[in-house]
């Protein structure tokens, strides 16, 4: 189906028209592309073709449109004759002039348009780690939790990917991580310790020793008992943890050479 949608589409280019006025420019997908009957008058007194269905992505309802020709010649505008939903399109997505979308026809009335997702923004994990400073295993972790989405080699959207299937968006991620870093910088105000926050801290890092054993998010990090132990204590002093839960104390004292006695109820 991927296969078939890619032999079936087209990319446009956005220009300027299309911020201003709607004009999305669909010279370049030919007459063939759309049925014959959707080309229509000039102006809507002079004729509307027989309307196609265009379903954008973000957008709620799908638009019913045909395109119109021109007065004198009778050729083709190749401008969509209802087009608010472009400039709608546009803002949603953040686009803009030369940026490039995606029109895939469905069926011979159909059509989907979404942003042009096979270009450099579309990467896989190991490119995309290596442009923000982060490891896969950080690239994996953002996309369980949702806060970046799955794409295949096309553009599309999905839920399970095949091997060497996988891509994310850049843009998608480098949104993300400047949300993180602002809600960084929110819970960080003058006087308060930025070093307990570990936000770089690759996640192998943070889920060594017992740590990758369950996945109860409320355990703390190793590098945070670390830094305790660290700051308020020194070699072989005895370290009593009645709150057992997954162990860490008890590992990170041990390798700092420390006498640990846990209480587990």
């Amino acid at each position: 189906m991927a296969e078939k949608n890619r032999m079936d589409s087209r990319i446009i280019q956005l220009t300027a028209a299309a911020h201003k006025y709607g004009n999305l420019n669909i010279r370049s997908c030919g007459e063939n592309f759309f049925p014959p009957d959707a080309f229509g008058g000039s102006s809507r007194s002079k004729g509307i073709g027989v309307q196609i269905i265009i379903r954008a992505d973000g957008l709620l309802n799908p638009i019913k449109t045909d395109i119109p020709t021109n007065r004198k010649n009778g050729k083709p505008r190749w401008i969509f004759r209802d087009r608010a939903w472009v400039k709608e399109f546009t803002k949603i997505h953040n686009l803009n002039m030369g940026n490039t979308i995606v029109i895939n026809r469905i069926n011979q009335r159909e059509y989907v348009v979404t942003i042009d997702k096979t270009s450099s923004d579309l990467v896989k994990l190991e490119e995309a780690a290596r442009i923000v400073g982060k490891t896969t295993h950080n690239i994996r972790d953002y996309i369980q939790r949702g806060r970046i989405r799955k794409y295949n080699e096309f553009g599309e959207r999905i839920s399970k990917a095949n091997n060497g299937e996988l891509r994310v968006s850049l843009k998608e991620l480098k949104d993300f991580l400047n949300l993180l870093e602002q809600d960084r910088y929110r819970h960080h105000r003058p006087g308060q310790n930025e070093e307990l926050g570990f936000y770089g801290l690759p996640e192998y890092e943070r889920t060594k020793h017992v740590h990758r054993l369950h996945p109860y998010l409320g355990k703390f990090i190793p590098q945070l008992v670390e830094w305790f132990l660290a700051r308020y204590f020194k070699e072989n002093d005895i370290i009593l943890d009645p709150f057992m839960g997954s162990g860490t104390t008890l590992i990170q004292g041990n390798e700092m050479k420390m006498s640990t006695v846990i209480i587990k109820v």
